[in-house]
C-alpha cells in the first residue's frame, strides 16, 4: 500500500462530519498515522503526549492519562466513521487496544447500501465489507453478491407488479452478507433480517472451492436469491 494511499485516505477521516467537532482527535489520528510511515518512528504515550496533544515537555504519563483517554475515544470514533460514513472506504484505519500504532488495511466493500422499495415493503442490501487478500476468491464473492441483488430485485418486480398490498402491511426487511475468500476458496453467508425487530429470519451459505465457472456462481447466487424471495413471499401473504 502507498503512502499516498494511506494518506488520502487519513485525509478523508479527519476531514468528515463524524471528526468534526474533535479537533485533538484529528491530531492524535494524524500524529500516529504519520509516525508510523517512518522508519524512526516513536509512538510512545509521552511523545504523543507532547506532539501531538500539546502537553508540553512537563508532561507525565504516570500522571497524566489524557493519552490512555484519548486512544479510547479515538479507536470509538473510528469504529462509528467505518460503520456509517465511511463504510465504503477502501482503506480502513484502526487503533487496537494497547497500542498506539495504527493499523492500517485495505479493504474490499463489494457494493454499498441499496434500498428497493414497493409499497407495502422496504429490502435494504447491505454492503459485502471484508479485508481484501490476494486470492482471486475476492472477485467470485463481489460476483455472486451482484447475482444474487440483481435477480431478487427482478423476482420483486415481476411479482408484485400486479400484487396489491395490504394498506397495513410495512415489512422492513434487509438482506445482509457476510464473506470469506482466501486461497482455499470463498463462503458467503446471506441473512434476511427483520429490520424493526432486529431479528433473523432466514440464512442461507454458499461455500465454492478455487476456480468454479462463472456459470456455477450464478447459478448459486441465484438459488439463494430464490430462496431469499420465498421467505419474503410468504411474509408479504401473511401480511396481506
Amino acid at each position: 500500500m502507498t503512502t499516498q494511499l494511506i494518506g488520502s485516505a487519513l485525509d478523508r477521516v479527519v476531514n468528515s462530519k463524524t471528526f468534526s467537532r474533535s479537533r485533538s482527535l484529528q491530531d492524535f489520528l494524524t500524529f500516529i498515522v504519520t509516525q508510523s510511515l517512518e522508519p524512526d518512528q516513536n509512538l510512545k504515550e509521552y511523545r504523543i503526549g507532547v506532539d501531538a496533544l500539546k502537553r508540553g515537555g512537563a508532561f507525565d504519563p504516570a500522571e497524566n492519562s489524557i493519552v490512555r483517554v484519548q486512544a479510547y475515544r479515538l479507536r470509538a470514533k473510528l469504529a462509528d466513521y467505518y460503520q456509517h460514513e465511511g463504510q465504503s472506504e477502501d482503506v480502513r484505519i484502526d487503533l487496537e487496544p494497547g497500542s498506539y500504532k495504527p493499523v492500517i488495511r485495505e479493504c474490499a466493500v463489494v457494493a454499498t447500501l441499496r434500498s428497493i422499495r414497493f409499497p407495502g415493503l422496504t429490502l435494504d442490501l447491505l454492503p459485502v465489507q471484508r479485508l481484501a487478500d490476494d486470492s482471486p476468491e475476492v472477485d467470485a464473492v463481489g460476483f455472486v453478491y451482484t447475482v444474487i441483488c440483481s435477480h431478487i430485485d427482478a423476482l420483486l418486480r415481476a411479482a408484485l407488479r400486479h400484487r396489491n398490498p395490504s394498506r397495513t402491511s410495512k415489512l422492513h426487511l434487509q438482506l445482509d452478507f457476510s464473506a470469506r475468500a482466501g486461497s482455499w476458496g470463498f463462503r458467503v453467508i446471506m441473512f434476511l433480517n427483520n429490520a424493526d425487530a432486529n431479528s433473523v429470519m432466514m440464512s442461507r451459505a454458499l461455500s465454492k472451492a478455487p476456480g468454479a465457472t462463472v456459470s456455477e456462481l450464478e447459478k448459486a447466487g441465484i438459488e439463494i436469491a430464490q430462496a431469499a424471495w420465498q421467505r419474503i413471499d410468504s411474509l408479504l401473504s401473511s401480511n396481506g
